[in-house]
């Protein structure tokens, strides 16, 4: 293994560029004395207890540390071990100052699935807080090291890593200990002690048997603060009679989110019904939500009751409510305000007993001002809003769902990937998720199902029928200007072998596996070279050289995104 190299990691440094600003990557940063750290620690302790603090220090500790690996992984080298990039984690800690980290034990393989990290940590920030702020502790204490180390690392793998602490300096140990393992790999009172020194995920099961929800899951998963904001707001309004409405883009778990306000409420043994407006032909809503009355019309040979009179007592969750018709609207708001209501086809009005969780992905405001939408159920509804943030606003979270449907769909397609490849993992991590939750549910179950026994998920697991879908790269057949010219490795290689080259495809690559035998070339620069020449051979036409490399177009328009990225960093 070659020696690491601190100046690959402190050129990102950038010190007093602006006025008052220090950076890394382009992120602010700022320094701050251990003091004050100590200070701001105890203060936590004293006001909200040490359970919430340490919940709350080792959560944003766990974003951060998803978010560095996306900056580590700029650092990282395609010819070099796993454990080897791993390691890289290491520096940013020892540069800011945290603590020392020492390997002692390091068996790291994503395409394996295998993660056995154990860590002796020396001169913890946290732990020195702690002896001065309160003398020696009875449990551990390096909070937020922990929570960065298990985000760090989930993000690495694309699986759940959990870090626990099992002896601490703050404690009388000579130095701190820390074990890193798949949260799998735990046992039930290893997996209890990790979850309990610092609590990494709110993971709540809900809903009842063989209901299905919005997001194919009865649980939620995650740890960022929008996330936690969700649950927050979910806890003060659950125990209300409040009207809720939930808006937020497609896929983000709108409904998922509803099941959890019912089962939270005093409704919860109660029945919980959902209804997709958009589904109902507008004839057919209203005796779907209201009920109709034998005789009412042609065909209603027997009374039947609507989804109100079936949530009795219970929860009615309305999706998509922005497409019903002016005339149900009407009718809606009467039973939000009287709660009462009639069948079609009948004269008698009947009390009901049910909360209205409405959910949609319109801007109603809009749908109001434009008339397609009735003022005073908008203001009817938004007692209480919730807005569920969209997953490219929960980075965090997305190591925690990759490894919660992985698992769920592992077990239930009786299928066993032994992991996920690298470039794999780099796709997981960094894609846009237009359709969010639900998208990388999908994109997960479909790898699942193509993947092979025993051997790990690749991108083409992720991309495959995704052609038709996807939207194109950039405007129309835009190629990245990073491809426009060649990388700085790969230059004398295209001088010599490329430059002025038509004719087969294939001969070109050969002319380029040559020259790069002979130069030495890394494995990233040979790539980006053969894709420029594919490109280049189509003359910008990307579908025709995605065919021309035995790739879809969505792999190679990923690819090349991917090679912008690189080139720019």
């Amino acid at each position: 293994m070659n020696m690491l190299n601190t100046n690959a990691l402190t050129t990102y440094f950038q010190l007093g560029t602006q006025a008052g600003q220090m950076r890394l990557d382009g992120q602010r940063m700022i320094l701050f004395y251990a003091s004050a750290f100590s200070e701001y620690r105890r203060g936590l302790i004293d006001l909200c207890g040490s359970k919430a603090t340490r919940s709350l220090i080792t959560r944003v500790a766990y974003a951060e540390g998803v978010k560095g690996a996306a900056f580590l992984r700029k650092l990282h080298k395609a010819d070099e071990s796993d454990i080897y990039n791993y390691r890289l984690s290491a520096l940013i800690h020892e540069l800011a100052g945290y603590a020392l980290l020492d390997f002692k034990q390091m068996k790291i393989d994503i395409q394996r699935g295998i993660f056995e990290v154990d860590i002796a940590l020396k001169d913890s920030v946290e732990a020195e807080a702690h002896l001065a702020a309160y003398g020696p502790s009875s449990e551990s204490v390096c909070w937020l090291l922990m929570g960065y180390l298990s985000g760090y690392s989930s993000a690495f793998m694309g699986r759940m890593v959990v870090f626990r602490e099992s002896q601490c300096s703050a404690s009388g140990h000579e130095t701190c200990w820390m074990s890193g393992r798949l949260a799998d790999q735990w046992n039930e009172a290893e997996r209890q002690h990790a979850m309990a020194t610092g609590p990494l995920i709110s993971q709540l099961s809900f809903g009842q048997a063989g209901e299905p929800s919005a997001a194919g899951t009865n649980e939620i998963v995650g740890v960022s603060s929008a996330f936690h904001s969700v649950l927050y707001l979910v806890d003060k309004v659950a125990s209300t009679r409040s009207t809720v409405l939930l808006h937020g883009e497609t896929g983000v778990g709108k409904e998922v989110i509803g099941r959890l306000v019912h089962r939270r409420s005093n409704r919860s043994e109660k029945p919980f019904v959902a209804v997709n407006c958009a589904a109902i032909p507008a004839s057919l809503i209203e005796s779907e939500l209201f009920g109709v009355e034998r005789g009412a019309y042609s065909g209603a040979t027997h009374s039947r009751p609507g989804r109100f009179e079936r949530a009795e007592g219970g929860t009615l969750f309305l999706d998509e409510i922005g497409t019903l018709d002016f005339a149900s609207q009407g009718k809606l708001l009467r039973v939000l305000q009287e709660g009462e209501l009639e069948r079609i086809g009948d004269q008698r009005t009947r009390k009901v007993n049910v909360r209205v969780i409405a959910a949609t992905n319109a801007d109603l405001r809009t749908e109001v001002r434009e008339g397609r939408f009735r003022e005073d159920l908008f203001f009817r509804l938004t007692t209480f809003p919730i807005r569920v943030p969209p997953l490219r606003e929960r980075r965090a979270d997305v190591p925690l769902l990759v490894d919660f449907f992985f698992k769920r769909f592992c077990k239930m397609h009786d299928k066993q990937p032994s992991g996920f490849t690298q470039d794999a993992v780099t796709i997981l991590m960094a894609h846009p998720y237009p359709g969010n939750v639900r998208q990388l549910e999908h994109m997960i179950e479909r790898a699942v199902i193509l993947s092979e026994q025993g051997h790990p998920i690749d991108s083409f697991h992720l991309y495959a029928f995704e052609d038709e879908r996807q939207e194109k790269l950039g405007a129309g057949e835009t190629v990245p200007e990073a491809l426009t010219s060649p990388t700085k490795l790969a230059e004398p290689l295209v001088a010599n072998q490329y430059t002025g080259a038509s004719g087969d495809i294939k001969d070109s690559l050969s002319e380029v596996l040559r020259g790069a035998r002979e130069q030495g070339l890394s494995l990233q620069a040979l790539e980006q070279t053969a894709l420029m020449v594919a490109v280049n051979d189509a003359k910008g036409n990307i579908s025709q050289a995605a065919r021309s490399l035995g790739l879809t177009r969505r792999q190679l328009a990923y690819k090349l995104q991917q090679a912008s990225l690189t080139d720019k960093s």
